[in-house]
């Protein structure tokens, strides 16, 4: 079908002429050809009777002379985004989003925001970080402005925090996580589901940035609000990210004990990607345990990366790897360990993201325990780098305590002190100010000398005085 003119008069002038017929051909007796004109030329807005016998006349719907929207169109272009979306769902990401672009260029309003919406979660499946954030910037004005969209503006905040975060930028997460919370409580939705997760997530992005202090006082809130009103999702949520902040406060047993909790909420009611996801991070605290908790590690780690394969999420999936390759290592499989830190870091080679420079960690770790301590040590300094300039102040810093140990142990102490700058920068620790030079202004003349001595005498002799007064 002729694709739809602008007004019902120019979608009526269009079918008439494809199917050649004159307007008394089409008025039939039933009406006047003056008055199809004045319909045609949009003078005239015909009555419901009239407008039924004319889509008839010419073969089409009422709801196409009126709207330009064929049903049969409509039909299957709905069909086209569930198939796009079952595709996105069984991990077929880019399938999904090749058949979701072409959706969105035919630009029909009734499927406009449904289409965004899954053409964006493809973008993240696919880790394209930029067109994710593009596409979640426009859902958020959509929904400000009051369009009817398929997720809620609180889900995408809080996705757009989360986001942020995982891509290393976590001055913005902070700042516009901040705004949203502010906001939704100008709205009177403190302790919501939706508020609480918000909140966790922001807690996330103050644990990335290093800033301990405020992720702990944030999280103590989230967590009041959570057992007085939150759902079992919403509990966990906060469960899980306080764990993250117990673990870098140095109490792994509570920050185990956070998780497991986590994981007996959400077992149930959230989302198998979500559980993939929890059982990661539960995983990464196993392996910081002393001694590390390899074998249940391994059951949680491949239980996540069986999920994570099917729905095909690109950081999440090398973030498991990230895991499994420290897994490998602290097993004494370095060469296993190298294979899979490899392939984490070209799943992230098109992205800037923390978990990249995660994976380069965990790859010159393996490679400095499997002989080629130099060009592993390389690998860690560079890591400490990606890390540092992402913004993930305590990661980094830790990062740059354990290159200065390396350097020190492989290459020579003297090689340690950049890197124990380079910690105490990550650290916030201000450099010390420069102390005063002794031979500044100091003059070798013999008067100048002498006069000093007796300066220094007289000094003495008045303070020998009064001590004796």
């Amino acid at each position: 079908m002729t694709k739809p003119a602008g007004t019902l008069g120019q979608r009526l002038r269009t079918l008439r002429r494809e199917r050649g017929l004159s307007q008394t051909d089409l008025a039939g007796g039933a009406v006047s050809a003056s008055y199809v004109s004045l319909i045609e030329s949009d003078r005239r807005t015909p009555e419901p009777p009239v407008v039924e016998l004319l889509a008839e006349r010419l073969g089409t719907t009422v709801e196409y002379l009126l709207t330009g929207r064929d049903p049969a169109e409509l039909n299957e272009r709905r069909l086209r985004l569930r198939f796009a979306e079952l595709a996105l769902a069984n991990g077929a990401a880019l399938e999904a989003r090749d058949r979701l672009l072409e959706l969105a260029q035919e630009t029909d309003p009734e499927l406009r925001w449904e289409t965004l919406w899954a053409l964006t979660r493809a973008h993240e499946a696919l880790g394209d970080t930029d067109r994710t954030l593009d596409g979640i910037e426009r859902l958020i004005d959509a929904a400000r402005r009051g369009e009817s969209l398929p997720v809620g503006l609180l889900p995408l905040l809080m996705q757009r925090c989360r986001i942020l975060s995982e891509a290393g930028d976590f001055g913005r997460s902070i700042e516009l996580g901040e705004q949203a919370l502010r906001e939704v409580r100008e709205l009177g939705l403190e302790g919501t589901d939706d508020e609480i997760r918000l909140a966790s997530t922001l807690v996330a992005a103050y644990w990335g940035r290093g800033d301990l202090a405020t992720a702990q006082r944030l999280v103590s809130q989230v967590i009041g609000r959570a057992e007085r009103n939150g759902s079992r999702r919403a509990r966990g949520s906060a469960y899980w990210n306080a764990a993250l902040v117990a673990e870098a406060r140095g109490d792994l047993a509570l920050s185990l004990e956070l998780v497991e909790k986590a994981l007996a909420l959400m077992a149930e009611d959230d989302s198998e990607h979500s559980l993939a996801r929890l059982r990661l991070t539960y995983a990464w605290l196993l392996l910081r345990a002393e001694p590390p908790e390899l074998e249940q590690a391994r059951l949680l780690l491949n239980q996540a990366y069986d999920v994570l394969v099917r729905v095909s999420d690109t950081g999440d999936l090398a973030a498991c790897e990230t895991e499994l390759a420290r897994l490998e290592l602290l097993s004494g499989r370095p060469a296993e360990a190298i294979g899979l830190a490899l392939r984490a870091m070209g799943r992230l080679e098109a992205r800037k993201a923390v978990e990249a420079g995660r994976a380069r960690w965990v790859l010159g770790l393996a490679m400095v325990s499997d002989g080629r301590a130099t060009a592993g040590v390389a690998e860690c300094w560079t890591a400490a780098e990606e890390l540092q300039s992402l913004g993930a102040g305590l990661e980094a810093a830790q990062a740059w305590r354990e290159v200065a140990e390396l350097r020190a142990r492989h290459i020579g102490a003297d090689q340690a002190l950049e890197a124990y700058r380079r910690m105490a920068d990550c650290a916030r620790v201000r450099p010390p100010s420069p102390l005063p030079d002794p031979s500044a202004g100091k003059t070798h003349e013999p008067a100048a000398e002498a006069a000093a001595a007796d300066g220094l005498v007289a000094v003495r002799t008045r303070t020998a005085a009064k001590d004796r007064g």
